[in-house]
């Protein structure tokens, strides 16, 4: 009796402090992560920049192109790879959890080669048949996109896993060596759309080498126990993958659009706009690294009460920040513009002003988008894309063909509102019949 009761009081007192501890931690990592995003944002915005000022219009329009195409296939990899394992991998401890990272791992690997030989095929497409210019940036692409998708599969897995400050080293390499090299090559002469992405590809290859050597969570599976992880990661990713093309496709498709009508160097002016709007990405993207590995850990230790809570809370705590945020946008954003990117692209402070607020609706509404996906709901935000797309492909092309730039913005803010308020209903919803099934039982 004497030494359970010796043993147990360390124990309370442990359970104590840790709990006494773990809004410290969480401040932490929060912190953190911002400023990690911070990081990577910076890096991105800058790269934007110093082509904007270095280059023409036209190859700032490019450089968006091939921007895109990554976001593209970023998104995919998400929605099918990485998604499930920040929903699946808390469940898991030990060499269960290691074999799984692996498994997911060779699913990457395998990914990232499909990608390659699909922007290859792209780039022998333009050489023959469409807009030349565009291909140096494929032929860039096609030879490390896969090197792209590696370091943002490391970060994201760091992210699962709420080891913060190993992202945090790896992206503040990256963003050094491509911030760097970009000036480097801009001080020669020799800056373009696809020597950037030569640069980037180079650095993140020799991060993502740095990375796999220094991880011990890496066990190799058996290629069966690969094939089982990939089928229960379908059984979820399906449609996470479904939903996240179909918004990357409608998100993506208007730099490509206003490409295709009214050439790439309005394109560019695109492209400046949504960089001015991107100064804020620190905050937003930072946030949003922390939110959906945070309600898939609230759902698996507290079940859905607990991630009805946690929603509702992010949502009330990130409105302030974001509407102030968008507040100055559509008041100075011109300016800023004009600012940062020079004299030739004055005139755009509307199509900043709707982009701004297009930020603010999505950011809002994102933390019941992760929510659905750690439910296991997301065919419900698959439908909510679908609508998306429609307006897209309807409303949204007729206004980039009626008013360029401008009704790309409003083409993206239209679907956002629209499928915003439908998807907060959706979870709400949702979460109502689950607390009343859980009391039931």
């Amino acid at each position: 009796m004497g030494d359970t009761t010796g043993d147990s009081l360390p124990r309370s007192w442990l359970c104590s402090l840790r709990a006494t501890l773990a809004p410290v931690t969480a401040m932490r990592q929060g912190f953190l992560s911002l400023t990690d995003q911070g990081v990577v944002s910076i890096a991105n915005f800058v790269t934007g920049v110093v082509i904007a000022r270095a280059c023409s219009k036209a190859e700032l329009g490019l450089y968006m192109l091939g921007f895109s195409l990554v976001m593209l296939v970023q998104d995919v990899q998400t929605s099918l790879i990485l998604t499930p394992y920040m929903i699946y991998a808390p469940r898991l401890k030990g060499r269960a959890h290691s074999i799984y990272t692996g498994s997911t791992l060779g699913h990457q690997l395998a990914l990232g080669v499909i990608v390659a030989v699909g922007v290859m095929c792209g780039a022998f497409a333009c050489n023959y048949r469409f807009d030349r210019s565009l291909g140096p940036v494929l032929w860039a692409l096609a030879l490390v996109i896969a090197l792209i998708m590696l370091r943002e599969f490391a970060r994201r897995i760091c992210f699962a896993c709420l080891q913060v400050r190993t992202a945090f080293i790896l992206d503040v390499f990256v963003s050094a060596g491509q911030v760097g090299g970009v000036l480097l090559l801009a001080r020669f002469h020799m800056l373009s759309a696809a020597s950037a992405y030569w640069v980037i590809g180079a650095v993140c290859g020799i991060a993502v080498l740095v990375w796999f050597l220094s991880n011990s969570d890496l066990s190799f599976p058996r290629l069966s126990d690969s094939v089982a992880d990939f089928k229960r990661n379908w059984s979820l990713g399906k449609w996470i993958f479904a939903s996240g093309l179909l918004w990357t496709i409608g998100r993506n498709a208007y730099p490509w659009l206003l490409a295709a009508f009214h050439g790439v160097a309005i394109t560019g002016v695109f492209a400046a706009c949504i960089g001015v709007v991107s100064v804020g990405n620190p905050l937003i993207l930072g946030l949003q690294n922390v939110v959906g590995p945070k309600i898939s850990h609230a759902y698996a230790t507290d079940g859905p009460s607990a991630v009805r809570r946690l929603v509702l809370k992010i949502s009330a705590v990130i409105i302030l920040p974001v509407s102030i945020y968008s507040l100055i946008l559509i008041l100075a954003g011109g300016r800023i513009m004009v600012l940062l990117y020079g004299h030739q692209y004055a005139g755009n402070n509307l199509v900043v002003a709707i982009l701004a607020l297009n930020i603010l609706v999505s950011t809002m509404t994102y933390s019941f988008s992760r929510a659905l996906f750690a439910i296991e709901r997301a065919d419900l935000d698959f439908l909510l894309n679908v609508l998306g797309l429609v307006i897209m492909v309807t409303l949204g092309l007729w206004f980039v063909l009626r008013f360029g730039p401008l009704g790309a913005a409003l083409g993206m803010l239209t679907a956002s509102a629209i499928t915003a308020a439908i998807r907060a209903a959706a979870f709400l919803g949702f979460q109502k019949f689950l607390l009343n099934e859980q009391e039931v039982g």
